[in-house]
């Protein structure tokens, strides 16, 4: 396993200013943003071997890390090892400290562990994680019963099944999948959007009238409710539209490469962001470091009060009339 040092060197920059090249904060940020995650994804695909829901949990990790921080202070290539490293101990795929460092290259344990304390109080201490993919195998098991001629399953429908049903089932959740571990993470969907709303806007993308067909079956015809479960069918449609025009604002390159212009564009940035960074967080493991050798030293002198105190007291025990008088 090795790290593309040379990709991720280019990549690993998200926004570092307020505008840039003349864009808003906004677009920069979504535009920067999506590089990074880029990084994180094609390591994840040709480096480790790691299953999407890891690559997925590490990528929002970054993003609510940087909504209350910013690049001028802590730079993307140094939290996105411990991103990851988390990510592996939230979805319980365990991966040792050591080999998780030596697969990254050029890494060692101590550099992966510097910014943990600063990417737990990022996240507010909130490591899990919905994701859509569960979603996603629930629905397309349904409409596999479906093709089958499940009747339980039929009889909350009604209306026609489709041709070919289990053919398009099958190619609609490997796109699907495919979408949800690219558009999805490219974009900003999880802030928008639940887990439902994000999978069933992926397999509109997929397949939209296999979508249609399927909520139908849950709004069949003479439902209770009336205006009620129509007005409901329509916001359920709208939404799940307005997240499938968001997924479509990416195209992600086959291979989760970057075009030339994005490459000569981050590489710019990265040139200003290491002129404005803080000086005083450019080495988190010294940082790191300094920090627990002071406070062991804190300790040790507070250990240190303590045994002069116990000393200090016994003696004044042994002495039942108190210290002897000097003469």
């Amino acid at each position: 396993m090795s790290y593309a040092r040379g990709r991720s060197q280019v990549v690993v920059v998200l926004l570092w200013s307020n505008t840039c090249h003349g864009r808003s904060f906004e677009s920069t940020y979504r535009s920067k943003g999506r590089h990074t995650s880029y990084t994180l994804c094609s390591f994840c695909e040709g480096g480790m071997l790691i299953n999407a829901m890891i690559q997925s949990t590490a990528v929002q990790y970054l993003k609510r890390f940087y909504l209350t921080n910013s690049l001028m202070t802590y730079a993307p290539a140094e939290i996105l090892k411990t991103a990851l490293f988390f990510a592996t101990k939230t979805e319980n795929y365990y991966v040792k400290l050591s080999k998780f460092a030596e697969a990254i290259g050029n890494t060692s344990s101590e550099d992966v562990l510097a910014s943990e304390f600063l990417l737990t109080q990022g996240l507010r201490f909130t490591f899990d994680v919905r994701h859509p993919f569960r979603a996603l195998e629930g629905v397309c098991m349904e409409i596999h019963a479906l093709a089958q001629g499940d009747e339980l399953t039929m009889m909350r429908g009604g209306g026609d099944i489709p041709e070919q049903l289990e053919k398009r089932n099958k190619h609609a959740h490997g796109v699907a999948r495919n979408v949800l571990k690219t558009n999805a993470q490219l974009t900003d969907v999880y802030f928008h959007f639940t887990p439902s709303q994000i999978m069933l806007a992926a397999l509109a993308i997929a397949d939209s009238h296999l979508v249609t067909w399927y909520l139908g079956t849950k709004f069949p015809p003479g439902t209770e409710g009336g205006d009620d479960v129509i007005s409901l069918y329509h916001r359920i449609t709208e939404t799940v539209q307005r997240c499938v025009d968001m997924l479509q604002t990416v195209q992600p390159q086959e291979g989760m490469e970057l075009l030339p212009a994005e490459r000569k564009e981050i590489k710019a940035l990265s040139k200003k962001l290491s002129k404005c960074r803080n000086p005083e967080n450019l080495d988190l493991v010294a940082l790191q470091r300094a920090k627990r050798e002071g406070e062991m030293g804190e300790e040790d002198r507070q250990a240190k009060k303590r045994k002069l105190e116990r000393e200090i007291s016994a003696k004044e025990g042994e002495d039942l009339f108190g210290p002897t008088i000097q003469r």
